[in-house]
């Protein structure tokens, strides 16, 4: 018996059981309303087989008709109360246990908000969704079944000591039963904990599976991989299938034996108590009541059973959704919150940066000054981290060591609202939401104005072909902006980057699928908006290269070189190759 609930007290349990009680102030009224009536329950449950044995040994037997309505009245009573507790412990556990899912699915994804890049890139989109549906059901569920739980568990230590008071005989019989199937419900959670995971941990390959292979519809039915496609969901489905078997194979020994015992010991006693209520040695009605409360022990140990053998899939699932929500945010706010200034025109500063991604230095003493105003393009090979560098000015990603600074102020210092508030990006891979185009545009920014949005567009070159859809600015783009081309994609998200006049501005290849002709009326334009602000361009294109006043050139981890572009073609040979190959392609 020491040993029984060992598998309780892993650290697992102890995890789990933390967050549940979290979870459990956090609706108290609620849950002790469905902890009362589901308590209330449980007594009524208990009173009315001793009114039937009133009946019978106190109304019957002696021909008391009057004292039968009593009792019957009772008992009429006993059971309208027993039906609305019923009611009131679903209607308020099943809110409590609502309540904990949208609790846990909005702190997952405020949660997520808060991670850098480096955690997204490394955990896959479809792990994360995972999280907030299957696990927090599965949470849900625990919290659903509580009170029901918990009346059952009392009713059993209740109903234990009522057949006792009947018959210490019969009593000890049914009690035999309840250690027997406590022992094997720890067993059972022994053993069904790891396999939980494992089924867990199946169910979240096949969304990630599913959630990449959809997003990536076009590339897989462009390349006929249909079929390479379905044996990988087909695959990822397996795993969840195996899993299952594993646990439901765990579940058909045991869930039986919860049954087949108490049902056994239940025959064993109505033969033992048949003899001895013949014998006189109890009274009908006790005979009758015990036989009731026979019926009734039944399914408290059931919904025991049933309780305790769920709790390791809870469990899993608590473990997994605590695992993402106390991953530690590298980026957090510091307590010397500081203002840019007012005057200040976009100088960036940065002094020692280094940056590792996982095990592997991408930066090493990365030392540069941009005067404020100026458009720099930065240039480097493919992989030398061009992006990652501009990453870094947002704090999107966070350098190892160093300092980065804008007019004189260290980023860190800043809080990320204002910061980004400051900061507009246009990325080389221009998602859209599946809103309307000028939602799209306006996202992140306070400027709403008609007058404002056009501008931006026009600028982006995006004006004209947006007028022309069928609902001109207030047509949706479809998802992730598939109702329009790469290069509109593209237009609409650079003019969602330049409507919010940034005090720094930096375009990642943002015009990598736009035409020719369009990029150059678009570079026009840009001149325009990049006088009013510090702008930095992450290209190989020569064309881009050539409008811009000064280039920062990446090699090797370092800053190689910085000037402008004649004079880096002039003097670094490595410069040069690049850009030569760079026309070549």
């Amino acid at each position: 018996m020491n040993n029984m609930f060992k598998t309780f007290k892993t650290e697992e349990f102890r995890r789990a059981g933390r967050f549940y009680r979290q979870e459990i102030k956090n609706n108290y009224r609620n849950f002790l309303v469905a902890i009362i009536t589901a308590l209330m329950w449980s007594g009524l449950v208990v009173v009315q087989p001793y009114l039937i044995k009133r009946i019978i040994d106190d109304s019957i037997i002696p021909n008391r008709p009057a004292l039968m309505v009593t009792f019957l009245s009772f008992l009429l009573l006993a059971g309208y109360i027993k039906a609305l507790s019923i009611g009131v412990r679903r209607y308020f556990g099943m809110q409590v246990s609502y309540n904990v899912e949208a609790d846990i699915r909005n702190n997952i994804f405020g949660h997520m908000q808060k991670l850098d890049f480096s955690f997204h890139d490394r955990v896959p989109t479809g792990e994360l969704m995972a999280r907030g549906t299957g696990d927090a059901s599965q949470v849900r569920m625990a919290f659903a079944i509580a009170p029901l739980a918990t009346a059952n568990i009392v009713l059993l230590f209740v109903l234990s000591a009522t057949l006792l008071n009947i018959s210490l005989l019969l009593g000890g019989l049914i009690l035999f039963s309840i250690p027997l199937i406590l022992s094997m419900a720890s067993k059972f959670a022994a053993k069904a904990i790891s396999i939980s995971t494992k089924v867990q941990e199946s169910q979240a390959a096949m969304t990630t599976e599913v959630e990449e292979l959809l997003g990536g519809i076009r590339v897989v039915k462009a390349f006929g991989k249909e079929d390479s496609a379905s044996d990988k969901v087909d695959k990822a489905t397996d795993g969840i299938f195996n899993t299952s078997m594993e646990l439901l194979k765990l579940r058909s020994t045991f869930v039986p034996l919860f049954e087949l015992i108490p049902m056994a010991v239940s025959m064993l006693v109505l033969l033992v108590g048949g003899y001895i209520t013949i014998n006189g040695l109890i009274s009908l009605g006790d005979f009758v009541a015990f036989t009731q409360y026979i019926i009734l022990l039944v399914w408290p140990l059931r919904i025991t059973a049933w309780f305790l053998s769920e709790i390791p899939r809870s469990v899993a699932a608590s473990n997994r959704i605590l695992d993402l929500l106390e991953e530690k945010p590298n980026i957090i706010e510091s307590n010397k919150s500081e203002n840019l200034p007012s005057k200040g025109k976009g100088e960036i500063t940065y002094e020692g940066v280094k940056f590792r991604y996982g095990q592997d230095t991408v930066f090493e003493d990365i030392t540069f000054t941009i005067q404020p105003g100026k458009t720099v393009a930065i240039v480097g090979a493919t992989g030398s981290g061009k992006s990652t560098l501009a990453y870094l000015l947002p704090r999107l990603y966070e350098p190892s060591s160093g300092s980065i600074k804008i007019d004189g102020v260290d980023i860190r210092n800043i809080e990320l609202e204002e910061l980004r508030k400051n900061i507009s990006i246009a990325f080389e891979e221009s998602f859209l939401f599946s809103n309307t185009a000028e939602e799209n545009i306006t996202i992140g920014s306070d400027v709403l104005d008609e007058e404002s949005i056009k501008r931006a567009s026009s600028i982006a070159q995006a004006d004209d072909f947006i007028s022309e859809l069928p609902e001109g600015y207030e047509t949706k783009v479809g998802e992730r902006g598939y109702g329009l081309s790469g290069g509109q994609r593209q237009r609409v998200a650079l003019a969602r980057a330049i409507i919010r006049k940034p005090r720094i501005l930096i375009l990642d290849d943002a015009m990598s699928a736009v035409d020719a002709s369009t990029e150059e009326e678009i570079r026009q334009q840009l001149k325009t908006v990049m006088d009013a602000s510090t702008t930095l361009i992450i290209t190989n294109r020569v064309p881009t290269i050539e409008m811009c006043d000064e280039i920062i050139f990446i090699e090797d981890g370092r800053v190689k070189a910085q000037g402008s572009h004649e004079n880096l073609k002039r003097d670094v040979k490595s410069y040069r190759n690049l850009l030569l190959e760079t026309e070549k392609v």
